[in-house]
């Protein structure tokens, strides 16, 4: 977590995820393997959802889904949540 980014990062099937939120803007985007898939420029709290698609080997299309959402109190800067094709991936925020 920079002074004006908060990041979270997922891994699936050998692919790096990434979603990033600039806290200035409080807009968001989604990296697949770090080509950026989904991009949000601005929101008012910095929630909300980026819908994307990947390509892996082979051809296979993946629908990826990052939200973002209000957390504990004492997860101050929020959750972020990935799917892909509907499953649920385990994310970290990076500090």
């Amino acid at each position: 977590m920079g002074l004006l980014t908060t990041r979270w990062e997922a891994e699936f099937e050998g692919h790096r995820l990434v979603v990033r939120r600039n806290e200035l803007t409080r807009g968001f985007s989604l990296l697949f393997d770090d080509q950026e898939i989904a991009r949000r420029v601005w929101s008012l709290v910095g929630l909300g959802e980026l819908h994307g698609s990947a390509e892996i080997e082979g051809g296979k299309h993946l629908e990826v889904k990052a939200v973002l959402t209000f957390g504990a109190p004492s997860e101050i800067d929020g959750r972020c949540s990935i799917l892909i094709d509907g499953e649920d991936v385990p994310v970290v925020q990076v500090k």
